[in-house]
This record gives structure tokens, sequence and C-alpha cells, in this order.
């Protein structure tokens, strides 16, 4: 049995395959390690929003006229597709990079005992087989067709907007709103939900890591036996967190300016949100937590009955005197000792339940979660008002 599993690690991707992936890099708005990203990124985002740019202002419906809400106030749609859409495709280079690391040091650290190599090669086959699934990327394809034949085609509203103008005879969909629900809406949900897929193949991967018998140590500077790397790893996924945040701020922006309502009205939906994303994207890492708890009960055991043994021969040697004749305690290392030893334990007894702390993994992904939502405090309190605060409160 060899060290390294026969698989290529080097060669995983947990984006790089698919039928839209192959697509792509036929029409050169990428290469097949991903880059450059900002051209597929750009392509994409201006041929789902240009067009509507285009055909509002032909009939007029850009900037105001006789509709409630106009092209270019209609934000939410700028921000999904100028903002979330293009994310979408830069998050695919960013945590594929992150990804692949994890993998790599699942082996590289030995967390994966000798034993256990073909089973982790197994997982990550599998994994390389539902990223390539016609069938899945069909499902998908299949959703957003459904999405868009049955679901958006109805219109209930009685304000004209500048994809339906509404007379006595009833609404009827502008130029601009039949590009937007064939088109530019149909690209952005496929990419919103070919990550969906890409996420739960990861949790996927997460679970079956998380089976075997993995070589943890209870003495780890990481306060997680090794496992540490895995929070870091999920906070990548920040990029995407940022751009559905920006997402539905907007939505929220666009019912305050438009619809009457108030930032008072959305501080349970934000804090909810919050809580969610949460859940989401560290919630899969808790799989590791019966092994960390087995894991810490374990190393107390162990590193309290080997502490019971070394003071009890330190308290021996030096308080009932019972060193060799001319040893001198200043000097000697058995104080040194004692207290690496009782370094060690401490860090046994703080190991944490999970694979992730407040500083490096909670508080960056609130953040992430948070921030576009500050924007909406302009609504409440006016900008001046709050450089002032701002100012006052640094001074």
């Amino acid at each position: 049995m060899t060290n390294q599993p026969s698989l290529n690690l080097d060669e995983f991707s947990l984006t790089k395959g698919g039928l839209f992936f192959k697509l792509l890099v036929r029409m050169r708005l990428m290469r097949p390690d991903l880059a450059p990203t900002y051209r597929r990124a750009v392509v994409l985002a201006l041929f789902a929003w240009l067009p509507l740019l285009i055909l509002s202002a032909f009939q007029g419906l850009a900037l105001g006229g006789s509709v409630r809400i106009p092209f270019l106030f209609d934000f939410p749609i700028s921000v999904r597709l100028l903002l979330t859409l293009p994310l979408l495709l830069v998050a695919e280079r960013v945590i594929d990079v992150r990804t692949q690391m994890v993998v790599k040091h699942f082996i590289q650290s030995r967390l994966v005992r000798k034993n256990d190599h073909s089973a982790f090669e197994s997982s990550i086959q599998q994994i390389l087989r539902m990223r390539n699934s016609p069938l899945a990327e069909g499902a998908i394809a299949g959703l957003v067709i459904f999405s868009t034949a049955f679901l958006r085609l109805e219109f209930s509203g009685t304000l004209s907007t500048w994809q339906f103008l509404v007379s006595s005879s009833g609404a009827t969909r502008t130029l601009a709103g039949w590009w937007h629900v064939f088109v530019s809406i149909p690209i952005f949900q496929f990419l919103l939900y070919r990550w969906l897929w890409r996420y739960l193949i990861w949790c996927w991967f997460l679970w079956r890591a998380s089976r075997l018998d993995l070589h943890l140590v209870p003495t780890h500077p990481d306060m997680a036996a090794g496992l540490g790397f895995l929070g870091l790893a999920q906070v990548k996924y920040g990029i995407i967190i940022f751009a559905l945040s920006s997402l539905l701020s907007s939505q929220m922006g666009r019912e305050i300016l438009f619809g009457g309502a108030s930032l008072a009205n959305y501080r349970m939906t934000i804090l909810g949100f919050v809580v969610l994303i949460l859940i989401i994207f560290l919630g899969p890492l808790l799989v590791f937590s019966p092994k960390l708890f087995d894991t810490k009960k374990k190393g107390l055991l162990e590193y309290g009955a080997l502490a019971n043994e070394y003071t009890q021969s330190f308290e021996r040697k030096w308080i009932r005197r019972e060193a060799p004749e001319g040893e001198a305690l200043i000097g000697s290392a058995d104080i040194q000792s004692l207290a690496d030893l009782g370094n060690s334990f401490e860090i046994v007894r703080k190991m944490r339940p999970a694979p992730f702390d407040l500083m490096t993994a909670i508080l960056p992904m609130v953040a992430t979660a948070a921030i576009p939502f500050l924007p909406l405090a302009l609504t409440v309190f006016p900008f001046e008002e709050i450089i002032k605060k701002v100012i006052g409160m640094l001074l």
C-alpha cells in the first residue's frame, strides 16, 4: 500500500466539468483551467442585461415615461445581472482552488490512514462523475424551463413597469420583458442552480470524509484535532454569500423606495437570512463533530493518564527529595517538560466541537452576509448624518 492514492489529486476540480463547461470552452469564453474569469463573466452579464437596456430605451421605458418603475430604476435587475451573475462565475475559480487544497490536504497531512486511501479515492471519483453528469445539468435545465414556462408568464400586477404595460384591455409584456423572461432569468437561474448542485456534491464529500477512520490528534494547535482547515475553506463560499445578499438587499431597497416599506420591516428577515447562511455553509461541517467529541474524550483520558504518571514522578523526585544527589532543580529539563505537558493537556481541554471558530469562520461569514445591507441604512439616516456620527466616534 503506497502513501498516495493512485488518483492524481492535482486534477481534482469541483467546477471543471459538465456540458455547460465544455460549451464555454468551445465558445472560447474560457480555457479548461477556468481562466480568464473576466471574459465569460462580462460576456454573459452583458448578454443578459444590455438588450434589456436597449429594448427598454427603444420603447421609452428606460428612465421614466408612463411606467411606475422604469428599467434603470429597477435596480434588483441590474444587481442580479451585473453583480450576482458575474460573481457566480468568478466564484468558480476561487472556490475550485480552495476545494482542491482541502482534498489534497486530507492525504498530505496523513489525516486519511493508508487503509482508507482506496475509499477516499472512490469518493473523489464519484464526485467527478456527479460533476460531469449530463442528467444533473439536464434536470437543472428542465427546472429552469419549467419555471420560465409555467411560473413567469402570468402577470398579476396593476401598475405598468418596464416589463409590462397595463391598460384597460389587460397587460402586455414589453420587448425587454420578453428578453428578461426567456433569456436573462434562465441564464441566471441555471448558474445559480448549478452552484446548488455543486455545493450538494461538496457536502456529500464532507459527509463521506467524516465516515473515514481519520487520524485526528487532540493536541493539534488548531484546536480541532487537525480539521481546522475545513472552516477556513468554507469561508471561500463567501463570494456566493455576498452575491445572494446583494440581490436580497436590492430587492428590499426597491420595496422601500417604491413600495412604501421601511427598513424596520425587514429586520427579522435580515437576521433570519444571516442565520440561514451560517446553517447552510457551516452546518455541513458538523458531520465531523462526533469524531471531534470522541477524540477530545479519548485525549483527556490518555493525556490525563500521562499527566498523572509524570506529575507523580516529578513529585517523588523534587518534592519528596528523591532526586539523585547533586542534581539541581534549576536548569533541569523536568520543569519545562511539566510545562509542555500542561500546555498539551490545555489544548485537549479547549478542543472545539466543530472544525470552525468564531474569528476565522463565523464572523467573516456574518460580515459577508451583512455588508450588502448597509446601504439600506441610507433610507433611514441621511448620508451626512452617518458620516458625522462615524467621525464623532473616531475622534
